[in-house]
């Protein structure tokens, strides 16, 4: 009885290292938008982005269902479904936040925000090679290229996976701590995620955001 057993773990260990070996292989090499690190704080970090391009659409449904529905629409779009019939190399994190229903305006300048209920904003960062001009049309009059200008947020990272109790805990905790520390909230929270459904708990890497002056 003990080899059996002492085969199926020997197994197991072996399955489990294919998988952690694939994970980290499936996002190696993926870019990421540029950023400097700004301020640490206990539990959190002030980053600055540059700017940079996204395709970016607007879904409704649950938080779960949108990210879905968004990744769908814009995945479709870096397959070919654009002007030129190209593909467009992945790249991370896919990002989703709360639709506003205020015009869409410089990050630095103040924002008046109104919550539509159950419509998310999910995006993707189009590879820096890409300009506005040289960037393919969506195929789908739904998604839609934007520049986003350089800006500063608030940032908590945390693993695991990301169910929307968790994700609601986070960013409450985010949000008291840029208010004790003296910063001013600018957004509604940004969702970030930076990996691919099978990748283990613990090589996941997910991040909430807001916008802060």
């Amino acid at each position: 009885m003990r080899k059996p057993v002492f085969m199926i773990v020997i197994a197991l260990i072996i399955l489990g290292i294919i998988w952690i070996a694939y994970s980290y292989l499936s996002v190696r090499g993926i870019e990421h938008p540029k950023y400097i690190v700004l301020k640490k704080h206990h539990g959190y970090e002030i980053r600055e982005y540059d700017s940079y391009l996204v395709a970016e659409v607007v879904v409704q449904g649950t938080q779960k269902e949108s990210i879905r529905r968004g990744f769908k629409k814009l995945f479709d779009y870096i397959s070919g479904n654009n002007s030129k019939q190209e593909s467009i190399k992945m790249t991370a994190p896919v990002t989703q936040q709360p639709e506003e229903k205020s015009e869409r305006i410089a990050m630095t300048a103040p924002v008046m925000q109104e919550q539509r209920e159950d419509s998310y904003l999910v995006s993707f960062m189009m590879p820096s090679n890409y300009t506005p001009e040289s960037i393919p049309t969506p195929g789908d009059p739904a998604v839609t290229i934007v520049q986003k200008e350089k800006y500063k947020v608030g940032v908590l990272r945390f693993a695991g996976y990301a169910p929307e109790e968790k994700i609601i805990q986070k960013q409450a905790w985010l949000n008291e701590l840029l208010k004790e520390d003296g910063y001013e909230i600018r957004s509604s929270p940004h969702l970030a995620f930076y990996n691919p459904p099978w990748t283990p708990p613990f090589m996941r890497r997910n991040e909430i955001m807001f916008v802060i002056q």
